[in-house]
């Protein structure tokens, strides 16, 4: 039997060089790969717990040139000299270039490689040895007359072999250059005195190190769980002193595990990635799409700020996996981390520094005094050395033009009723009367006490938020609002710019907004009486339903909703239900409602359970309101598959609706189609019947016949008619409704890809499969497009083509598409449900179709066992799923 042909070779180098030498060769094939060429690298490629011959020799063979890291360990080298050696027989001359040398030593190569020519990167800085390698891959290579210098000795910035800084005349990359979200409130403010520190942070990255900057213990001006060291600002003037060293410089908040998604999901549009997963509105496939650049790119920088809680640790812990190929800079009070990660411990500033920095903020602001100096050390020794106290003294003296000795004299003569004052917060310090001033609380009621009336109110409103950017479109006024909110907007913008003067908050670029320090959040929070707590998160509220954000169930505003998703959150949790301010109700509500449409089921479920809670409390059992939350949780809980549940609660909103509308109102429209959706699931068609067709008429007399919500009946009812096996009567009323939904909402609405689907699961009824299957990957792309991969609404697409698939005999393609809608269930809906059970039947009678019965017999036991539990044995699809499983036993002898 002759054997098989070769392959031909697929990658351009297989990179050989020594342990030793790995960081100069993944440097080497991070430059060829960036530039366009394909390589194979041990470090990157060769299987954990791999066999390393095998491994070698497939590299070897799928690789059309050999490019060798020449070092004297590698001449040396039992193990490279096969991997050479190889290509040198193929190619003794050099003439076909199918082995390529790279010095990165400074020695002679002795023996077979005397002769050879080689590329050498000898005491090159790193953009001139990427435009070297690449200009002499293209045109031949030469050794150069004269032996360069040890790389020890050359001034080269961060590289493999060398740690001194670079040279003026080296070009550097520039921020200006690569993707990065720094923030921008920190760049151009005045930063010194942490030189030494930031050496200390890049000899810890260096050895791509996850790093944590954390709080030195300050002595007395500690303030429990609070900040003001300057770690954020310390980790953003490492980024812009060594943005040359890196492809890119990335910031995101880790305050909890859910800012550190949001933060990450965001990374999608500044690293312009544009894939399926990036593109998706649903914020878990943008966090994967995320993650998968980190672990196909090299040498980037990730901040991730304010860590300060155990859970969102975690959750960055878990994500180091896929954090390798880069330097991860944490900032967080924690001190407990694991020994992965390497701690720096970030103290005041020195007496020295602090002094020099205060003279630096008010630098030909304040009023000179032959004493400056002295004043300044007296002052910034009264501040501790604490850099936020120190900006925040400086913004007072600025905007009151003080000298620094008047500003001394202010903190002294205030001292006594300010400890008094900090007594009445009660902030958790020990014995306040011993330990004497406490300098950012100073700084900051000094500056606050400065402020307008005005200015105070808008900054407790925004104490509330999120310490995150708050988008610029929250305050920008619609043409067509009331005079009073344009007022008020007016009103805002005006007292941020006064807080700015004072160093109270920063405005940010990209995004635009604006952000307040998350101490200076904290301590307004601390400050402010119950009354003005109340205004403020009712103004918070309402400045949320003045932005407009629009239904959070349709994926159209998500673009809206989800730069103030952090900021609505923040809003729900510091607002107590006992104080209840007005407009809390709606915006419990909203949120529940964009997390659940979004599939986030567990985090949405407490949010609409307390909107009910809070309505049945200040609006009354019986209140239309109530009837809202109660259809918004019952649908919630019969999306995951609790239907007794739901029941009651669909029963009694329709009673309230009933009563306080009328019997034929559109909103009992909506409650009858809910309650009829949900007796069709539990397979009570008799009952549903009557209610969809009640719901029908409602709306159709209400809306007129082209209406979209009487396309969503007709579209309930066509689905009933179907489930009833009354294919004839379904068909019009489903190409009617999909006519309808078209003409409102556009040809790729998330609304369309249902009715496609449903249509296309009747063709499939009927023997029409060619226009089923158009119809089906049309729905198939509108979900992806609108909800992202990983969403319920994709795997229902996916399952339905995989079916038609497989009935077609195209089982080679039905099986992916039903593995990974079942990987999708599972993930949104658990283990347990019923969509789990159904996609469970689909791939074990595929499985049985393609004669792997082992596999598929315990897939089958599973779906049974959950659809037994979940809807009884007398349900239909217990009885169907026991049938398939007797067939398979019978198979099976």
């Amino acid at each position: 039997m002759p054997s098989s042909p070769t392959a031909p070779p697929i990658t351009d180098f297989f990179v050989s060089y020594t342990g030793k030498d790995q960081a100069w060769a993944e440097w080497i094939a991070w430059q060829l790969e960036h530039a366009g060429y394909s390589t194979v690298i041990q470090a990157w490629d060769f299987k954990s717990g791999g066999v390393f011959p095998g491994d070698m020799h497939r590299g070897l063979q799928q690789s059309t040139r050999v490019l060798a890291v020449l070092t004297p360990d590698y001449m040396k080298s039992k193990f490279c000299a096969p991997e050479w050696q190889a290509p040198f027989k193929q190619d003794p001359t050099g003439e076909k270039g199918i082995l390529i040398c790279v010095r990165v030593a400074d020695f002679e190569p002795d023996g077979l490689l005397a002769g050879r020519t080689y590329i050498d990167l000898v005491g090159k800085a790193p953009d001139a040895a990427r435009d070297y390698i690449l200009a002499r891959l293209k045109t031949g290579r030469a050794k150069p007359a004269k032996a360069p210098p040890h790389p020890g000795t050359s001034t080269v910035p961060i590289f493999p072999g060398t740690a001194s800084a670079p040279p003026d005349s080296i070009i550097r990359r520039s921020l200006r250059d690569i993707p990065h979200n720094l923030p921008g409130g920190y760049i151009g403010q005045v930063f010194m005195g942490r030189d030494d520190f930031l050496a200390e942070v890049e000899t810890s990255l260096s050895g791509r190190t996850p790093t944590v900057i954390t709080q030195a213990n300050p002595g007395f001006t500690s303030i429990t769980g609070l900040g003001g060291m300057g770690k954020t600002h310390t980790a953003v003037a490492y980024a812009h002193r060594h943005a040359d060293h890196y492809t890119a410089c990335l910031f995101v908040s880790g305050e909890s595990k859910e800012r550190l998604n949001a933060g990450l999901a965001g990374l999608c549009s500044v690293l312009h990635l544009d894939t399926e997963r990036s593109r998706s509105p649903v914020e878990t496939d943008r966090v994967a799409a995320v993650l998968d650049w980190f672990v196909t790119h090299r040498d980037w920088l990730l901040i991730v700020d304010n860590v300060d809680n155990e859970e969102a640790a975690v959750g960055l812990v878990g994500y180091f996996g896929q954090l390798l190929n880069g330097h991860v800079l944490i900032t967080s009070r924690l001190h407990h981390w694991p020994n992965q990660v390497h701690a720096l411990d970030l103290g005041v500033l020195s007496a020295d520094h602090a002094t020099e920095l205060l003279l630096k903020l008010t630098e030909g602001v304040h009023n000179n005094t032959p004493d400056d100096h002295v004043q300044a050390r007296l002052l910034a020794a009264d501040l501790d050395g604490l850099p936020l106290a120190l900006h925040q003294a400086a913004g007072y003296i600025n905007e009151e033009h003080l000298s620094l000795a008047e500003a001394r004299r202010v903190y002294q003569d205030q001292a006594r009723d300010l400890l008094g004052w900090f007594n009445q917060l009660q902030i958790p310090y020990a014995a306040p009367q011993d330990i004497g001033p406490l300098p950012v609380l100073f700084t900051w009621k000094a500056s606050f006490d400065k402020l307008s009336p005005d200015t105070r109110r808008w900054l407790r409103v925004f104490a509330y938020f999120a310490p995150e950017t708050i988008p610029d479109f929250l305050l920008s006024s619609a043409a067509a609002a009331e005079d009073e909110v344009k007022a008020r907007h007016r009103a805002a913008r005006k007292a941020l710019a006064q807080a700015a003067k004072f160093s109270l908050l920063t405005f940010e670029k990209e995004p635009s907004g604006f952000k307040l320090h998350r101490l200076v959040q904290h301590i307004i929070r601390l400050s402010a009486t119950e009354e003005e707590r109340a205004i403020a998160l009712a103004e918070g509220i309402q400045f949320i339903g003045e932005s407009n954000p629009g239904d959070p169930s349709d994926v159209r505003t998500w673009p809206r909703w989800n730069p103030l998703q952090a900021h609505v959150q923040a809003l729900c949790a510091h607002a107590p239900d006992a104080l209840a301010p007005r407009g809390l109700t709606w915006l419990l509500n909203e949120l529940g409602m964009l997390l659940e449409t979004k599939g986030l089921y567990t985090q949405a479920e407490p949010l609409i359970r307390r909107a009910l809670a809070m309505g049945e409390t200040s609006l009354g059992k019986d209140h239309p309101k109530v009837a809202l939350c109660l259809n918004n949780l019952a649908q919630l809980l019969q999306a995951t598959n609790r239907y007794a549940e739901a029941e009651p609660l669909m029963r009694r909103g329709l009673a309230i609706d009933q009563a306080s509308f009328g019997k034929d109102h559109p909103k009992v429209a909506n409650r009858l189609n809910n309650l009829a959706q949900l007796l069709q699931a539990t397979n009570r068609y008799v009952e549903a019947e009557p209610l969809m067709r009640r719901a029908l008429a409602i709306d159709q007399a209400s809306f007129g016949k082209d209406h979209p919500t009487v396309a969503r009946d007709l579209h309930n009812l066509a689905g009933l008619l179907q489930d009833t096996n009354r294919l004839a009567e379904a068909e019009p009323l489903m190409r009617r409704a999909l006519a309808m939904v078209e003409t409102s909402f556009g040809k790729d609405h998330p609304k369309v890809a249902l009715c496609l689907s449903n249509l296309a699961l009747l063709l499939k009824a009927t023997n029409r499969l060619a226009e089923a299957e158009q119809l089906m990957r049309r729905a198939l792309a509108i979900d992806e497009t609108g909800f992202g991969p990983e969403h319920p609404n994709v795997a229902r697409s996916l399952n339905n083509l995989a079916r038609l698939l497989q009935i077609t005999d195209r089982l080679a393609e039905a099986e992916p598409l039903m593995r990974r809608a079942l990987a999708i269930d599972e993930a949104s809906f658990g283990n347990d449900h019923p969509k789990v059970a159904n996609g469970l039947d689909n791939l074990a009678r595929l499985l049985q179709a393609t004669d792997r019965l082992a596999e598929a017999e315990p897939l089958m036991r599973r779906a049974l066992a959950i659809f037994v539990a979940s809807l009884g044995a007398d349900h239909p699809s217990s009885q169907t799923v026991q049938r398939n499983l007797d067939i398979l036993l019978a198979a099976k002898g």
